[in-house]
C-alpha cells in the first residue's frame, strides 16, 4: 500500500512541476509580447489565447499537489469543536463526497474533450488551436486529483487502524 501511495504522491508532484513550468511559460510569453510591442511595434497575436490555455493547465495540474500539501482553504469553525474521532469520520465522508464530484467532473470533462476532438472544434482565433488540446488539462487534472483523494481516504483509514 505504501508503494501505491508513493506513486500517487509522485503523480501529484509531477503535476506540480508541470504547473510551475506552465506558469514560467506564461511569464515568458507575456515578456516576449511586451518586448515585441515596445521595440518592434508588433505582436505575437497569440499571447492572450495561449496564456489562458496554459493557466488552465497551471490550475488543474496544481490541484492535487495543493490538496496533498493541505494548501486548500478549510473552514473549520464547526469541525474544530468536534471530537477527533468524529472529525476523522466527517473528513472521510467529505472525502467520499469530493471523490464522487471529481469522478463526475472527470467523466464529463473527458466527454467534452472527446466531443471536441471528434468534431474537430477549433478556437475562433488567428491560431485556430484545436480546442481539445487545452481541454485535456481538465480530465488530466481531475484524474490526478482523484488519485490524491483516494490516497487521502486510504491514509484516513490506515490512521484509524493504527490507533
Amino acid at each position: 500500500m505504501k508503494k501505491v501511495l508513493k506513486i500517487i504522491d509522485t503523480a501529484s508532484n509531477i503535476g506540480a512541476v508541470f504547473s510551475a513550468i506552465f506558469m514560467i511559460l506564461i511569464v515568458l510569453l507575456i515578456v516576449i509580447e511586451i518586448f515585441l510591442r515596445a521595440i518592434f511595434n508588433k505582436s505575437t497575436l497569440i499571447t492572450d489565447e495561449y496564456s489562458a490555455y496554459m493557466f488552465v493547465f497551471v490550475v488543474m495540474l496544481g490541484l492535487s499537489y495543493t490538496f496533498k500539501e493541505k494548501g486548500h482553504i478549510k473552514i473549520t469553525i464547526i469541525t474544530s469543536r468536534l471530537k477527533k474521532k468524529t472529525q476523522r469520520y466527517l473528513e472521510i465522508v467529505i472525502l467520499f463526497i469530493a471523490l464522487a464530484i471529481l469522478i463526475f467532473s472527470l467523466y464529463y470533462s473527458f466527454k467534452m474533450v472527446y466531443d471536441t476532438y471528434s468534431l474537430d472544434m477549433r478556437a475562433d482565433t488567428i491560431a485556430e488551436t484545436p480546442l481539445y488540446l487545452p481541454q485535456i488539462a481538465l480530465p488530466l487534472g481531475y484524474f490526478i486529483f482523484i488519485l490524491q483523494v483516494i490516497a487521502e481516504i486510504i491514509k484516513k483509514f490506515k490512521y484509524e487502524e493504527d490507533e
